[in-house]
């Protein structure tokens, strides 16, 4: 057996780590946005003035708003805002033209950066781990534009498939937190109790209930080319690599298509098929979200035009003014989830995911 050394942060109080690193990020991606808006406008959208490329007036504060809510309800369940910020753009503002899926990329690039930072400040990190299905996601997200592009201008078909999917991995997500679901709960209420046990503890010695102790790590077992063995608090989980690699490429195809992060399909089939907490999953879900949309952007702003002659550019704008406090609540997610009990979070991915698969 091989224990792998994980890297631990140096400690940093919530003050520091936000007035540090979140609030220069912030910062930063507003004025990208303002800065974008007059560079491909002319002008400062938002209220009466529409986004050009959406064809759709949103206020500021609406744009803000979707951003932080989105940030921190997908963070909390290890993902990105994609599932949240597409259908709401599409179903809700109406910007549904072909524009809407590299822009949604482009939130899902930038998002994730809080709570990337806040997890590995919190020990819920390890690049094993997250290194294979990131590679996946790689070569589908380099893939999974060109149907969307050529084929795909009205997707309904493909996406009632998925969304049969997402629906049948939501309620399966929801059934095994009922009492009636078998041997299957055995490990996830040693799981339950242990919280239990480790936030009353927290209550009773003047601190704020969180469900594990400061400085738990996820750490790497074993690693090798065709398995790698991770542990957290005691449990081990052992992963074969060819299996995390096509699961990566799987969703990075399918999720570059919609022109989402691919958590929203990562995290229930990590939590499903290798009965993983969602304290645990986000090591590789929110390094996932960030490569995929990187490459998929890459695809539909570069290569796709290249080959095809088809330029699908992005709402630039629109997608930093929701990015940027999508950071913040991404950040704040990742802070409170330790305070969140694992079947509490299972249902709530059980739920955004069925969500996801009805829109």
């Amino acid at each position: 057996m091989t224990r792998v050394a994980v890297s631990t942060p140096a400690p940093r109080s919530l003050r520091t780590e936000l007035l540090c690193e979140q609030a220069p990020i912030i910062t930063a991606v507003l004025i990208m946005g303002v800065a974008a808006s007059y560079l491909q406008h002319g002008f400062l959208v938002g209220g009466e003035r529409p986004f050009p490329l959406a064809g759709v007036a949103v206020p500021l504060w609406h744009l803000l708003w979707l951003g932080f809510s989105s940030g921190y309800i997908m963070a909390l369940v290890g993902q990105g805002t994609g599932i949240y910020s597409l259908p709401y753009a599409m179903s809700i503002l109406r910007f549904d033209n072909a524009s809407v899926s590299p822009t949604n990329l482009l939130i899902t690039v930038i998002n994730p950066i809080g709570a990337l930072l806040g997890f590995w400040r919190a020990g819920q990190w390890n690049l094993d781990f997250a290194l294979w299905p990131c590679l996946g996601s790689f070569v589908g997200a380099l893939i999974g534009p060109f149907p969307r592009v050529l084929y795909l201008s009205d997707p309904l078909p493909f996406k009632a498939v998925v969304g049969v999917a997402l629906l049948w991995l939501g309620g399966q997500l929801v059934w095994e937190i009922t009492p009636w679901s078998g041997p299957v709960r055995g490990a996830r209420s040693v799981r339950g109790e242990r919280f239990r046990v480790h936030a009353r503890a927290e209550v009773a010695a003047g601190r704020l209930p969180s469900g594990f102790p400061e400085g738990a790590r996820i750490e790497t077992l074993e690693r090798s080319w065709r398995r790698i063995r991770i542990g957290f608090l005691g449990e081990e989980w052992s992963l074969g690599v060819p299996g995390l690699f096509f699961l990566g490429l799987g969703v990075g195809l399918v999720a570059s298509t919609f022109g989402a992060g691919g958590a929203f399909l990562l995290a229930p089939l990590l939590v499903t098929l290798y009965r993983m907490p969602t304290h645990v999953i986000v090591a590789t879900t929110i390094p996932f979200v960030m490569v995929q949309s990187i490459v998929g952007l890459f695809s539909y702003i570069v290569v796709v035009p290249a080959l095809t002659g088809r330029a699908t550019p992005p709402e630039w704008a629109f997608a930093f003014l929701v990015a940027a406090p999508a950071v913040l609540g991404a950040w704040l997610a990742a802070k409170t989830q330790r305070f969140v009990p694992d079947s509490h979070l299972r249902l709530l991915t059980g739920v955004i995911t069925g969500l996801g698969g009805l829109l």
